[in-house]
C-alpha cells in the first residue's frame, strides 16, 4: 500500500540510559553504541545499536512530561515505537488516511535529511508506528 520495505528502527523507552546501554551493549557484544545523539525537538537522548539492517534505539527523556516520560508513566520501560522505512513519507500520509489509519501527523516532520510521521497507537493494536524515508541507515 505505501511501500514499506523494511523495519528502520525499534525504540525502547528507558529511565536510565547509562544502565540500559550497559545491559544492551553486553547483549550485542558492543562496548559502545554505534551512534549517540540528542534531539531537542523530541526531548530525547538516544543510543543506537545497529543490529543487521535495523536500528535498535534506547531513548531517554530529556524533559519532564515528554512523550517518553508519559509512555513510561503509563506502561513502564519497554518497546515504545516501531519505525518502518517507506519511499516517500509525504505521499504515504494521504494513502494511510484514505485507508482509515488515524495519523498523529498530517505533514511529515523533518530530521537530518529524512521525513517522518507517526500513526496513532490505537490504529495498530496500541503500537506507536512511525514511517520514515531518507536519512540515516
Amino acid at each position: 500500500m505505501i511501500g514499506i520495505n523494511k523495519i528502520d528502527h525499534i525504540c525502547i523507552a528507558v529511565r536510565n540510559l547509562q544502565e540500559a546501554k550497559q545491559r544492551w551493549g553486553r547483549l550485542f557484544g558492543k562496548a559502545e553504541p554505534d551512534l549517540e545523539y540528542s534531539f531537542a525537538e523530541e526531548a530525547i537522548e538516544v543510543a543506537r545499536y545497529n543490529v543487521g539492517e535495523v536500528g535498535f534505539e534506547l531513548i531517554r527523556s530529556t524533559r519532564s512530561g515528554s512523550h517518553v516520560d508519559k509512555f513510561i508513566d503509563k506502561h513502564g520501560e519497554g518497546v515504545m515505537l516501531i519505525s518502518f522505512k517507506v519511499p516517500d513519507t509525504a505521499a504515504a500520509i494521504p494513502i494511510l488516511n484514505a485507508n482509515h489509519y488515524d495519523m498523529i501527523d498530517q505533514k511529515p516532520r523533518v530530521w537530518e535529511g529524512s521525513h517522518y510521521a507517526f500513526l496513532q497507537p490505537g490504529a495498530l493494536n496500541g503500537v506507536l508506528v512511525e514511517i520514515i524515508d531518507g536519512g540515516r541507515k
